[in-house]
């Protein structure tokens, strides 16, 4: 039987819980290398414009476009998938995007409508670049499936998107129905993919552990 000199103890914790709620914590992963082995999309605009651009954090995000980010080929403005191979299978549980952006504007090519999947498949699936294609691969839920334009700024616009996820997945998949308007391509600056730290919680972890002394 639970001591009377626990309870309000308790009580405070659960209210705590309760009241702050439950603050994630997320850790980045990356391609092997940041290369058009492991990172790949439909199109190219050219080759200051490769995909793995945009998974490479070593690059900037502010300033001009050339070499910092991908886009499609110039009258390509939707329909493109853009493929991660993380190497090894992982839990993604978030996304982290910078949209695009040149020198603070020129905002209408950014990244808007997607779907988001993923696969464990093999290279077969992953080297298929064929927007209605989905063989092999499985769609995750995502809070939302629009990415936000860029302010208009020059400067960094971290924004996130969660995922429902309990599956590893070695390779995930963006994709991208249409872009903002007004410009012949879709183009992003950054995309990285995340863990969550601690998910999965240990098997049988639950807050019952607070009652197993009394």
């Amino acid at each position: 039987m639970l001591k009377t000199k626990y309870i309000l103890p308790l009580i405070f914790i659960l209210l705590t819980v309760v009241l702050t709620g439950y603050c994630a914590t997320y850790t980045s992963q990356y391609p092997p290398a940041h290369n058009d082995t492991y990172v790949k999309a439909t199109t190219k605009r050219d080759t200051n414009r490769w995909a793995y651009f945009n998974t490479d954090p070593a690059l900037s995000l502010t300033g001009g476009d050339s070499g910092t980010g991908w886009a499609s080929q110039t009258g390509v403005d939707a329909d493109q998938r853009f493929h991660i191979d993380l190497g090894s299978a992982k839990i993604i549980r978030r996304i982290y995007y910078e949209n695009y952006h040149h020198l603070g504007g020129t905002y209408g090519a950014g990244m808007k409508n997607f779907t988001f999947w993923g696969s464990n498949i093999g290279a077969g699936s992953f080297d298929d670049l064929v927007y209605a294609n989905d063989e092999g691969w499985t769609e995750l839920t995502v809070a939302t499936n629009v990415m936000l334009e860029h302010i208009a700024a020059d400067q960094a616009d971290p924004k996130y998107i969660t995922v429902t996820n309990t599956t590893a997945y070695r390779y995930y998949a963006f994709k991208f129905a249409d872009n903002y308007g007004g410009d012949p391509r879709i183009s992003g600056r950054h995309i990285e993919l995340q863990t969550e730290d601690g998910y999965p919680p240990p098997e049988g972890a639950n807050i019952m552990f607070l009652f197993s002394d009394f």
